[in-house]
Order: structure tokens, then C-alpha cells, then sequence
């Protein structure tokens, strides 16, 4: 490379202190020179910030006084960097040396891409060659899922691949085109709290007219579900989140086009909720929130109006089939 762009790395941290020295050593260690890396902490109430302070003295922690949630303590960590690139990193997270090289190496000359990332592996004792993640896909339902989630090796893409976007436990940021996307100066939505936060950001990116690519021979390792509580509150925002992710970005003619598969998701959601009761309050928070939802909508101006790349169906696991098989039975 000729020049040298600047990368900024953020951490976002709450009860992290089982993966953030593994997260924060692979950082370290990147061959590519990070220009700085800034840690927000969500009031964590473990050891966290005490082991960073200890083992990792030049890391710069921006200590909040509450949980912000994820998309926010984001935001307050780019808000506070200069860097031509964006490093958002989770702390269950950890990335082979050449994480950063390897894609900003594929990045030069390409000025369109405004995202990337790599080949997320699943992180377990044995690392057995589980996919975590190879970016993210939106289906005709509006579902959002990563990519070949939990698929074996041999799925794993051979190349370089274009995608709706980039999981952002893992991702690389240009930070023109976070500038160019951001909605009252928000990157990720702050009220989305966590979950779908990448997602809406992909689509503001897509309508932007920026690409996103998946470089696969960046590779990483994802503690998927290391936090805290994750089922049920992820559940509960993702039913929450999809709703204002489609309201800040969809249009009429894709959701008519596409409106057996939406039904379908809705009615198995539907289903779902007599599973998970309080998914209910999730509804209701949801349109409570669209007249906000739609003011927002109106303050990004979209140049590429073709539809994104939707993958034709619903996008459920067999893991919610099996909610669903259970709530008709």
C-alpha cells in the first residue's frame, strides 16, 4: 500500500471480563498499526475496566455511568476518533493478526466500499470450524440472519464476496461513508439499543449507493451469546427492531412485491409469541415508535433505489421452526 490510512478500533464493553483480554491482545497484535483503540464500557459490574487498566494501560476507556447499549456506546466511541477507517470490534471477539491488513490491502483503489469484513469463525474451546458469520443477508420476509451461521467448513466462501453488509462484531468502517449514512449524527440508531443495529446501518449504506464486502481470508473468532441474558433479550429487540429497520428504510413497491413472505413472517412470529409472552410489549414499543421511525426515514435522501439484495424467503433457523412446531402442537 502507498499511503497508510488511519484505523481507529472500538470496543464496546459490559460484564466483559471472560473475553476482553483475548479481544484486546488480537488488537494489539495486528500487523497493521491500529491508530488508537478506545474501550466504551456499558457499567460493567465485574472486573472489566480493572483488568484493562491493568493489562492494557494504553487503551483509552470511556467509563459511562449506565448501559447505553450497544449502537450508542458505538456512536460516543467513533464520535471520539479521526481515523479514515472504523474498527468496531465486540469483546467476545478476536481477529488473526492480519485482520486490518488484509482488508484495507483489498480496499485500495475501490472507493465505493464503505464496509468490510472477514470470515468469522465460531469461538469455542475446540475451535471446530463452525461459521459465525460471513456478513450479513436480509430475506424477501425482511428477516435478517448471518450469513452461513453455523455451516460447517466447507461453506465457507473461497473469495472475496459483495453482501447487504458486515456483522459489526467484526467490522471495518470507512468513516466518509458513516458521515454520509449517520441520521441526527447517530451511526448506528441509538434507540435500536442492540440488535439490527448493523443491519439498518447496511441498508442506510445501501441506499447511499456504498458496497460492503466479505474478504474471507480475514478470519476471526466470535464467543456468540457470551453476554449476559441473551436469549430472551434478543428476542425481544429483534421482534422490536425489524419493525423500525423496515420503516426507516423499505418502500411500497418492494413490501407489496414481497408481501406473502412478510405475512408469513408475521404470522409466525405471531406464533411465537405464545411461546414468549412478553415479545407482546415488544409489538407494542414497536408502533409506538413508528411516527419517529418515519421522521427519520425522511432525513437520509437515497440514490440508489433499487431494492437490496434480498434473499427469497423467510430466514428462520431450525431452531425457530422448532418454536413453531412446539406452539401447534
Amino acid at each position: 500500500m502507498t499511503t497508510k490510512s488511519t484505523v481507529s478500533a472500538i470496543v464496546v464493553t459490559w460484564n466483559s471480563q471472560n473475553d476482553i483480554i483475548a479481544c484486546l491482545n488480537s488488537l494489539q497484535r495486528q500487523t497493521y498499526p491500529l491508530k488508537e483503540i478506545t474501550l466504551v464500557d456499558n457499567c460493567s459490574h465485574d472486573g472489566t475496566i480493572k483488568i484493562i487498566q491493568e493489562c492494557f494501560p494504553d487503551v483509552f476507556i470511556e467509563a459511562r455511568i449506565w448501559n447505553e447499549g450497544f449502537a450508542q456506546a458505538n456512536n460516543i466511541g467513533i464520535g471520539q476518533t479521526d481515523s479514515e477507517w472504523v474498527l468496531t470490534l465486540n469483546p467476545d471477539v478476536k481477529l488473526a493478526a492480519n485482520w486490518v491488513e488484509t482488508l484495507l490491502g483489498f480496499a485500495e483503489g475501490k472507493d465505493k466500499i464503505g464496509a468490510l469484513g472477514g470470515l468469522l469463525w465460531r469461538w469455542d474451546d475446540k475451535e471446530s470450524g463452525i461459521i459465525d458469520s460471513t456478513g450479513i443477508e436480509i430475506f424477501t420476509s425482511r428477516r435478517v440472519r448471518d450469513r452461513h451461521f453455523g455451516a460447517p467448513r466447507e461453506a465457507a466462501p473461497g473469495q472475496p464476496e459483495q453482501v447487504f453488509g458486515i456483522c459489526a462484531a467484526a467490522a471495518l468502517y470507512r468513516r466518509e461513508m458513516l458521515e454520509d449514512i449517520a441520521i441526527q449524527k447517530q451511526y448506528f440508531p441509538k434507540r435500536f439499543f442492540c440488535y439490527y443495529e448493523d443491519a439498518d446501518l447496511a441498508w442506510r449504506a445501501w441506499r447511499r449507493d456504498w458496497e460492503a464486502w466479505t474478504v474471507p481470508a480475514a478470519q476471526g473468532w466470535h464467543r456468540r451469546g457470551a453476554s449476559p441474558n441473551a436469549g430472551h433479550f434478543s428476542r425481544y429487540l429483534t421482534q422490536r427492531n425489524r419493525a423500525w429497520l423496515i420503516i426507516r428504510n423499505d418502500n411500497i413497491d418492494s413490501l407489496l412485491r414481497d408481501a406473502p413472505y412478510i405475512f408469513m413472517h408475521e404470522l409466525i412470529m405471531a406464533l411465537r409469541i405464545l411461546r414468549y409472552p412478553t415479545l407482546a410489549k415488544a409489538v407494542l414499543e414497536a408502533v409506538a415508535g413508528i411516527g419517529e421511525a418515519f421522521k427519520e426515514r425522511r432525513e437520509l435522501i437515497a440514490i440508489n433505489l433499487k431494492a437490496p439484495p434480498f434473499r427469497k424467503g423467510i430466514g428462520f433457523s431450525r431452531k425457530d421452526w422448532q418454536d413453531v412446531r412446539k406452539n401447534l402442537l
